[in-house]
């Protein structure tokens, strides 16, 4: 899907708003809802849940805020989509880059990731970028997975500035590690 409007202005809305804070991965949170399942932490939040589509084939759009600026953004097809994982992220990056007003998006550079799942390993890509807005540079981490099954696609990126990973981390661990497509 190569809409990722509103993904993207949710992405950089907490740009620089708030110091990050430790992920509360003891105290998960549970979504299940249209086919998704997953835990998050509890003091991290759904602030955006829309479907895109028609009645033949429908996207749900999902975000998971940090009390900070991470966000996860969860993006779930109804159908087996047939673009890979790359092809999703370098649109992903691309977009960034068309999308977004008094900013810019330096170049992606990609590299392998792996995070453990219910079913086993999960391969993905990390990308290291850096986001500027008004004058102020911040070196960022992506990583971007995909999770499929026969019937259904759902791409998951997790965003967080470099200097907070170290509390931003176990969040992206325990929503990729628990999510499902049911």
């Amino acid at each position: 899907m190569k809409n990722h409007a509103l993904g993207l202005c949710l992405l950089l809305l907490p740009f620089f708003s708030a110091c990050e804070k430790m992920a509360d991965v003891s105290s998960p949170q549970l979504y299940s809802k249209d086919g998704l399942s997953f835990s998050y932490p509890g003091n991290w939040n759904i602030t955006g849940e829309e479907v895109l589509g028609d009645l033949g084939e429908k996207a749900k759009l999902l975000n998971v805020e940090s009390p900070g600026d991470a966000i996860v953004v969860i993006c779930a097809f109804d159908y087996a989509s047939e673009q890979t994982l790359l092809e999703w992220a370098t649109d992903f990056s691309l977009s960034m880059k068309s999308e977004i007003p008094f900013g810019e998006v330096g170049d992606s550079r990609f590299s392998d990731v792996t995070r453990m799942g219910k079913t086993g390993k999960i391969k993905g890509i990390k990308n290291k970028v850096e986001l500027s807005f008004l004058g102020e540079t911040v070196p960022h981490v992506q990583e971007f997975f995909s999770i499929r099954n026969k019937e259904t696609s759902a791409f998951i990126v997790c965003q967080s500035a470099e200097e907070d990973l170290e509390k931003t981390e176990p969040a992206f661990r325990q929503i990729v590690g628990s999510f499902q497509l049911q």
